[in-house]
């Protein structure tokens, strides 16, 4: 599909993105994009397929590359360097995830993208940056090592058992977003300036970075993060809880209203010596904490966990039921808000359902006009709109630097 061809929508309507990257932090950021009204351009190995696309079901590449547009190109030597170097010049954003340290490797230094677009944002995407220690910098990462390293897997699990990672891909996502956002404050500041930007997104460093008052409390007063499982450390009724059914609850009974409001539905009183006026906690091992607990497992051991949500969450008590897919697919409030929804692969036959775009917007909305492309199924519009003739596109897939083929399931 020719750029001339796409609608025309949304917050980043006219802006280009070329997506360089693997599995999910870069591709996400460039889904951000498309998601927006952006021309994403997914660069892709001619010879190896990316990894997502290797999934048995394909969800992941269907979710996260919607609305793209996809080159398969060698882009590391002769012809495809040089085609990447002219799409590069009418480019806004080049988003790339690899190892630190990789791109001025190859010769694709920020001053030498510069060269050809003073205007370019340029984000860089790895494990542990850009600059620092050359051992660290050279590591190979994924999700769960950034969030290893980034000392969040040390809080996840339960107390006095292994660490265990924190799902779903969280230094992915939250890698995607710091790109996302501060590309974006970039390309504001390159309106004004005319000058590009080069962002340092070190996956490690998005996870330690988002940890609340912990990473301070140790260096300030040498306090660290004890595992919590599934109940808090500090207040009575606040965590995980099976209720009479055996589905499961998370309850905070946190702030004062939460707390004289939970005690009354559990037939406890507030304002008494037991539970004073103004608390707005219920501290662990104390004499308040072990009646509370006693009174809520009796509470919720005769009822079921869609009861207990109700009743708690109509009373202003923060309350959920642990939902899977398939009881968000039934509930009321993800249908009103359409989360599910369908669209078009792109056979043109086949129906791909995932999730909507995030978040709404009122005056310019995200569209999903597109699924996910085959496999360099664009090759010959983005090339040709840069200038390369014919002649050099069927050089290039006679010598394997350009490839295309239909990749739906795997297998197929």
């Amino acid at each position: 599909m020719k750029q001339s061809e796409e609608p025309v929508f949304g917050l980043l309507a006219g802006y280009r993105v070329v997506m360089v990257g693997l599995s999910v932090a870069a591709p996400f950021a460039g889904e951000l994009y498309a998601e927006n009204g952006a021309d994403v351009i997914w660069v892709e190995n001619p010879s190896v397929v990316d990894s997502v696309r290797n999934s048995v079901h394909s969800g992941a590449w269907q979710q996260d590359r919607r609305n793209m547009r996809s080159l398969a190109m060698n882009y590391m030597r002769d012809e495809g360097y040089e085609a990447f170097l002219k799409l590069i010049e009418r480019t806004d954003v080049l988003l790339e995830a690899s190892v630190g340290g990789r791109y001025e490797r190859i010769g694709l230094t920020d001053e030498l993208l510069w060269e050809h677009n003073p205007r370019l944002v340029i984000v860089h995407i790895s494990g542990f940056g850009q600059t620092g220690v050359p051992e660290y910098v050279n590591r190979a990462s994924f999700d769960p090592i950034a969030q290893a390293f980034g000392c969040t897997m040390h809080m996840n699990g339960l107390p006095e058992q292994p660490s265990v990672p924190a799902m779903c891909f969280p230094a992915d996502y939250t890698s995607a977003f710091y790109g996302f956002g501060v590309s974006c404050a970039a390309l504001l500041k390159c309106a004004k300036t005319g000058k590009g930007e080069s962002i340092d997104v070190a996956q490690f460093e998005t996870m330690i970075r988002t940890q609340s008052n912990y990473p301070t409390d140790f260096l300030r007063y040498g306090v660290d993060y004890v595992k919590e499982g599934t109940h808090s450390r500090i207040c009575a009724i606040y965590g995980t809880y099976g209720c009479g059914d055996g589905e499961e609850i998370y309850i905070l009974f946190l702030g004062s209203g939460a707390v004289r409001r939970g005690l009354g539905i559990i037939g406890l009183e507030y304002g008494t010596d037991l539970f004073p006026d103004g608390s707005s906690l219920i501290p662990l091992g104390t004499p308040a904490a072990d009646a509370a607990e006693r009174a809520f497992a009796e509470f919720i051991g005769t009822r079921s966990a869609m009861e207990v949500e109700e009743i708690f969450a109509s009373n202003g008590v923060p309350c959920s039921r642990v939902m899977t897919y398939a009881d968000a697919v039934k509930n009321p409030h993800y249908q009103a808000r359409k989360v599910f929804v369908d669209w078009m692969a792109v056979d043109g036959k086949t129906k791909v359902s995932g999730v909507k775009i995030v978040p709404e917007l009122k005056n310019y909305p995200g569209q999903i006009w597109r699924g996910a492309p085959d496999i360099g199924m664009d090759n010959e519009d983005v090339l040709g709109e840069i200038g390369v003739p014919p002649e050099v596109i069927q050089r290039m897939y006679a010598e394997g630097k350009l490839s295309k083929h239909e990749y739906f399931e795997m297998g197929a």
